[in-house]
């Protein structure tokens, strides 16, 4: 399959990556090129990989075999540097994915400020603080600050994680299933700072909104890439009609 980009200059580079889950290849020699400044939708129904792909990008799922790497470093395999992920010690990577995972005797405030720390380390410093007020802002619940995550719906705390991911100053932010909530205007925003975006989704009304490109996968496989407008239009492949013709419309 043809490049979206060459293999130079991208911000995420996966190339022949594969993944079992006991017999079954839940990512089937996966080749992907993921740009600075662009918000890639990977679009495909329950079980087609999606979120196995998010993960392996975050470094949080272990592929079998491949190289995946963000901004020319290689994503660690094994060791000391992958134990730092696991423990999520970010390499440029945010993400936000459900369940949330706040500190539920933390405000809001105190969860994002801590988005760059962990319960072993000092408490967060009054810069940390401040830049998660201009977060909360940034990402449109700035007046939640002072209350507690279990208080707010389901919408409002997808935007709070999307604040607690930014507090580590990513290059790239994944989203595994977010809500049809995630508003595009913010996704779009992300990337004119030069942010990459994914969103591991199957919603094509979402991927439709927010994405500059819709990356279709089914059974683990990329079966196409295009621009939204050409995918909606005219996917090439059958499995893609079908589920276009079946998934929900939001």
């Amino acid at each position: 399959m043809a490049q979206h980009a060459a293999d130079t200059g991208s911000l995420v580079q996966l190339r022949g990556v594969n993944k079992h889950v006991g017999m079954v290849q839940v990512l089937n020699d996966i080749d992907l090129d993921l740009d600075r400044g662009e918000v890639v939708a990977v679009l495909g129904p329950p079980g087609s990989g999606t979120s196995t792909l998010c993960r392996a990008i975050s470094g949080t799922e272990r592929i079998d075999s491949g190289r995946i790497t963000v901004d020319g470093h290689p994503l660690p395999r094994r060791g000391r540097e992958r134990a730092r992920i696991r423990a999520g010690i970010g390499f440029g990577v945010g993400m936000v994915v459900q369940p949330f995972g706040f500190t539920g005797y933390r405000t809001v405030l105190e969860n994002v400020a801590s988005g760059r720390f962990r319960w072993w380390e000092a408490a967060t410093p009054p810069s940390a603080r401040r830049r998660a007020r201009a977060l909360l802002e940034r990402v449109g619940v700035a007046e939640h600050a002072a209350r507690y995550p279990d208080e707010l719906d389901q919408e409002q705390q997808q935007l709070v994680a999307t604040a607690r991911a930014l507090a580590g100053d990513p290059k790239l932010v994944l989203f595994d299933q977010p809500t049809p909530a995630l508003p595009p205007e913010l996704a779009r925003g992300l990337a004119a700072e030069g942010l990459g975006l994914l969103l591991a989704t199957d919603l094509p009304g979402l991927a439709r909104s927010a994405a500059d490109r819709v990356v279709f996968m089914d059974g683990g496989r990329i079966l196409e890439q295009s621009a939204p407008t050409e995918f909606f239009t005219v996917p090439r492949t059958a499995r893609a009609r079908d589920f276009l013709a079946r998934a929900p419309k939001c």
